[in-house]
């Protein structure tokens, strides 16, 4: 009975009370507001408007699945009109066939002209069967009927577009060839071909995009490397031979440094070993070029006339707040998000206040190769 219950029970996760509560105002905000309008109209157009069952399974998805391609407003829309337009041809066509042998070309025939329209959506079918069924209120519409499936399709739409952007949740799809050309699909070493391949074979394309199923799998892969590295903290991965400055470390002394070392930045300390800056390679190559740059637009009088400076240039002058820094003791996984979103050139180890170490990109490469092996 157990192996029964799992096979036959519940396959969906349980939702958090914040999306079962989010989904279920949001639906109820937009039927309510259909049937304001279909008040409203009432006075001026009678028997205009009217409410119709499969609107509410059209709310279901655009507010409890808004991510998924059936709960497009194209889909919603033509997904409902398309399927009530096919079955009035049908009634009038075959006005002798069955209502049995009538429901199921209706219901069939929508199926079959939404996915070559692009625009499945499983309330589709039901428009499909509700005309059928209520053929006698039904068909003497006529195209009369159209308007209110559009109509009312596409309101509920609207509103699940301006709901979801109040709720900050993601809700219309970009185009195909937009969405390729304005951001890269994932992390992974998969292409848009890729992931379309696998929504084919898994038979999962009308359920998520290429997009969605790429920031799944990053997401995924993130928390495996996450779990692995848990029982790592920043203490053992971190670099502790130092190489630091301080405010007042003259710049041909930062210069040298640069020079003997292969490191984009320093890390500037003051005498209590506390962090207070960085220092870029690239800012004091900027420092040399614009001081070289304007030596070289003086005339020879100017030249002859400028006397070398006693005062130094020293690092305090290219310093940049600290970008990044973490505790010894914080756990590497908690590392990983900052380092893929942020294009850091090291992170610092504090023990407290003093700085311990640096975590460059070297470093975690070195242990996520030492932990898969």
């Amino acid at each position: 009975m157990q192996t029964m219950w799992q096979r036959l029970g519940p396959v969906a996760s349980r939702p958090s009370w914040k999306e079962l509560i989010r989904a279920s105002i949001g639906a109820g905000l937009g039927l309510a507001l259909a049937g304001i309008l279909v008040g409203l109209v009432e006075h001026f157009f009678p028997n205009t408007l009217f409410l119709f069952a499969p609107l509410g399974a059209t709310a279901v998805l655009v507010f409890a699945v808004p991510s998924s391609p059936l709960a497009q407003p194209w889909n919603c829309v033509v997904g409902n009109t398309v399927p009530a337009l096919y079955t009035l041809l049908l009634l009038w066509a075959f006005p002798t066939l069955s209502q049995t042998s009538l429901a199921a070309l209706a219901v069939a025939g929508a199926i079959a002209l939404m996915l070559l329209l692009r625009a499945l959506h499983p309330p589709g079918g039901a428009v499909a069967l509700l005309t059928v069924l209520a053929a006698a209120q039904m068909a003497p519409l006529g195209w009369h009927l159209l308007i209110p499936m559009a109509v009312l399709s596409g309101v509920l739409a609207a509103v699940g577009v301006l709901y979801h952007r109040a709720c900050g949740r993601p809700y219309l799809h970009q185009p195909h060839q937009a969405a390729k050309t304005q951001r890269p699909t994932t992390r992974l070493a998969l292409s848009e071909q890729d992931l379309e391949q696998l929504l084919q074979r898994f038979e999962q394309s009308y359920n998520l995009t290429p997009e969605d199923l790429g920031e799944l799998l990053a997401a995924a892969e993130e928390e495996a490397i996450k779990r692995r590295l848990s029982s790592v903290n920043c203490g053992t991965v971190m670099s502790a031979k130092l190489l630091t400055v301080s405010p007042q470390t003259p710049l041909e002394e930062v210069a040298e440094l640069f020079h003997r070392h292969l490191i984009k930045s320093l890390p500037v300390v003051d005498a209590q070993g506390e962090l207070i800056g960085r220092v870029l390679r690239a800012d004091l190559f900027d420092w040399l070029w614009q001081d070289h740059r304007a030596r070289q637009q003086q005339n020879l009088w100017q030249r002859l006339r400028s006397r070398p400076s006693k005062v130094q240039s020293v690092a305090q002058e290219l310093m940049r707040a600290p970008e990044m820094s973490v505790q010894e003791d914080t756990p590497m996984g908690d590392l990983l998000h900052e380092l893929a979103s942020h294009s850091v050139q090291f992170i610092a180890v504090l023990r407290g206040k003093t700085l311990v170490g640096v975590i460059t990109r070297s470093d975690v490469i070195r242990t996520l190769l030492s932990i898969n092996q």
